[in-house]
């Protein structure tokens, strides 16, 4: 019986001396995570705070400009690209100093009112070699939003795909998931997508969510038709098929941008939001 009661309090104290290994190795992950994830997180609020803070226009009331003897009453999407143009210089120089350091840097995406604020980066040759890299091509979950190394953004440019992770904090390009709401979308309807030297703005056209082992054409055919009818039959089965009508109409002559990031209601799905330049 003592034999018993000495083994029960031996394998006790193995069970408690494993669940305290487990503990303690499980509390150092989590602090790894934490540390690896903040480092991260510094290094894009490090490139971000190069640039100086301007002031958002206020998009709900129009502004009155100087136009002649009479003042013209400037619409939202007019008055974002004008702000937006106002800039570029000072950016075009940020993007440079930035470009120096890693000239695989092809330009920066934002949304205004999202953390979307990133280098896009593109390494023709090596599709994918961002996914898990950082600005500075240190190993990183985070990757760093890149463009298809089979896109062009210098003439003769092409339509852009820009890929981004979709982190469980909600950085990178986890708020597209906020685009399945046609209320975020009226909020937020503007993307820009500067290169090296040249603005640019583009309007939310149409946001759909698709498997990335599914039937790839509805987007292959919108970007990079090859026969006629291809275009023309893509955005009819994208407008068909995207979250809601936003109200704006693309043509195969418009120059279009996607971004793609991970969707997690279907297997090995994906958001996509398709958007039109307007600058």
């Amino acid at each position: 019986m003592e034999k018993k009661k000495e083994t029960r309090i031996l394998l006790l104290r193995i069970m408690m001396g494993i669940c305290t290994v487990v503990f303690v190795v499980s509390g150092f992950l989590l602090v790894q995570d934490y540390i690896r994830t903040s480092r991260q997180q510094k290094t894009f609020d490090t490139l971000t705070e190069r640039f100086t803070e301007k002031p958002v226009p206020d998009m709900a009331e129009p502004e009155q400009v100087a136009g002649g003897e009479e003042e013209e009453q400037l619409p939202s999407d007019r008055k974002w690209k004008l702000w937006w143009e106002e800039q570029a210089q000072e950016r075009f120089a940020v993007y440079q100093s930035m470009k120096e350091e890693n000239p695989d840097m092809i330009g920066w995406i934002r949304i205004e009112g999202t953390n979307i604020d990133y280098p896009v980066m593109q390494t023709p040759g090596s599709a994918d070699y961002y996914l898990h890299r950082d600005f500075y091509k240190n190993k990183s979950s985070y990757g760093t939003p890149y463009l298809a190394e089979t896109c062009r953004y210098t003439d003769p440019r092409t339509s852009l795909l820009i890929s981004g992770h979709h982190m469980k904090n909600g950085s990178m390009f986890a708020q597209l998931q906020n685009y399945t709401e046609q209320a975020f979308c009226s909020e937020h309807p503007y993307v820009q997508f500067d290169t090296m030297d040249e603005a640019g703005s583009y309007e939310v056209a149409a946001v759909i969510k698709l498997s990335a082992s599914g039937d790839q054409t509805i987007w292959q055919d919108l970007l990079y038709p090859q026969k006629d009818g291809d275009f023309a039959g893509a955005w009819e089965r994208m407008k068909a098929q995207s979250f809601y009508d936003t109200g704006v109409e693309i043509s195969e002559e418009d120059e279009l941008l996607a971004l793609v990031t991970c969707e997690y209601t279907l297997k090995n799905g994906r958001i996509m939001l398709v958007a039109k330049r307007i600058l």
